[in-house]
């Protein structure tokens, strides 16, 4: 196989299903695992997790449209984020799907079609049946967890914000509408230390909000943003119990699903990539080792400076000491530098470079830039493998129509 490529490991991938599923099982029982397609969109894995229960989390018409494309339901959908598409709002409210509203115009939307006078009388015609709708719900995380390290400074800016008041105004709104239940709320986090105690807090603020707001709560989602894949981090093992021990205060099993959301988490112990040195080149005591790999393929936000990675190196080579190693990326760009390895053998053209827990974001987060999407390969439990996605060339980039 030509690098560099993504590889993806069925049995590392099936690793990680079974222990999001004996955790839920074991301390929940009633539980919905939803996966985030934004964090991985690739077909292929959209169908296995079906098979395997999962219902599809998405924030998008388009995503939505691949989901369905791909066999999902209405009713196994889970519809987040700030923008939603009207029509898609409503087709899966109506065939009983998750829907977590995110902003004002939501609450528009189900105000417009239930316009009413009295709890008896609507204007613009009878009452469809009743609408079950969750609410994401943003609350001050540095204040439940004073010593957790934020992905923004000041905060999330998804969900309607408890502490102003705006979530209190939500609730109110939707509790004037006769035909809508607010069955659930959302309480997705983002914090840099993933750790299990934001769980728990997040947890403990559901319990406080369904009684303070006196909500009846069909489900509580618990969004994503875990570790996984991880030796030295927690995993679902650590964060489920964490979640249940609280919510166990005030909501039964039997009667408030529990809803995950995982991304990354579920996928990054199963996926790698796959890259080559092409060149090596001295330039004023320093040694580039050139790759056909890069930072875009591993981090084009470039928010990491760590790339976990081993090597395969060509055998029967004669190989010096080197005091500096720069392993460079593909582009043409000066800040395309992964790591620095010193005082380690030198590299030559022919080894191999794999980044171990990569590509979970970035099989489809790879900016078409310079290079096209490279090529994902599942190796299967029987050791086969299968091509998920061919590299993209041109013909696919132009989609042979390039002239009016």
């Amino acid at each position: 196989m030509n690098t560099p490529y993504y590889y993806i490991k069925e049995k590392d991938l099936l690793f990680d299903i079974e222990l999001l599923e004996n955790s839920l099982k074991k301390y929940w029982g009633n539980y919905i695992m939803g996966y985030s397609v934004k964090t991985n969109s690739l077909p292929w894995l959209l169908k296995y997790l079906q098979k395997k229960g999962f219902f599809a989390e998405v924030v998008s018409d388009t995503e939505y449209d691949l989901a369905l494309k791909l066999g999902y339901n209405d009713d196994t959908v889970i519809y987040n984020g700030p923008i939603k598409d009207k029509q898609v709002f409503f087709k899966i409210l109506e065939n009983e799907g998750y829907v977590n509203l995110d902003s004002n115009y939501e609450l528009d939307w189900l105000e417009e079609r239930y316009a009413c006078n009295s709890k008896e009388t609507c204007i613009g015609g009878a009452l469809q049946k009743e609408y079950a709708v969750g609410l994401r719900v943003n609350c001050d995380i540095s204040s439940l967890c004073p010593d957790e390290v934020l992905v923004e400074e000041d905060g999330g800016r998804f969900g309607y914000c408890y502490e102003n008041g705006s979530l209190s105004l939500a609730i109110d709104r939707l509790k004037a509408l006769p035909n809508v239940k607010i069955a659930g709320i959302h309480l997705h986090s983002s914090t840099q230390s993933r750790s299990v105690k934001v769980y728990a807090a997040l947890a403990k603020m559901a319990v406080k909000l369904a009684k303070e707001y006196d909500l009846s709560l069909e489900y509580v989602d618990m969004g994503g943003g875990y570790f996984g894949g991880r030796a030295d981090k927690p995993d679902y093992s650590h964060y489920i119990p964490a979640i249940c021990e609280e919510l166990a205060k005030h909501f039964k099993p039997d009667a408030t699903k529990l809803i995950v959301e995982p991304g990354v988490s579920l996928i990054s112990r199963a996926s790698t990539f796959v890259t080559s040195v092409i060149d090596t080149k001295d330039v004023r005591g320093i040694r580039y080792v050139v790759t056909d790999g890069s930072r875009v393929n591993l981090n084009p936000q470039v928010t990491r400076h760590i790339y976990p990675h081993h090597f395969e190196l060509l055998e029967n080579i004669d190989r010096k000491y080197m005091e500096t190693q720069w392993i460079c990326g593909s582009t043409c760009m000066e800040y395309d530098r992964l790591f620095k390895i010193e005082k380690e053998e030198e590299l030559v053209s022919g080894d191999k470079i794999i980044y171990d827990t990569a590509g979970g974001y970035t099989i489809c987060l790879t900016p078409l830039f310079i290079h096209y999407f490279p090529a994902v390969y599942v190796e299967h439990m029987d050791g086969s493998l299968f091509t998920a996605r061919k590299p993209w060339t041109n013909t696919e980039y132009m989609q042979n129509n390039f002239t009016e």
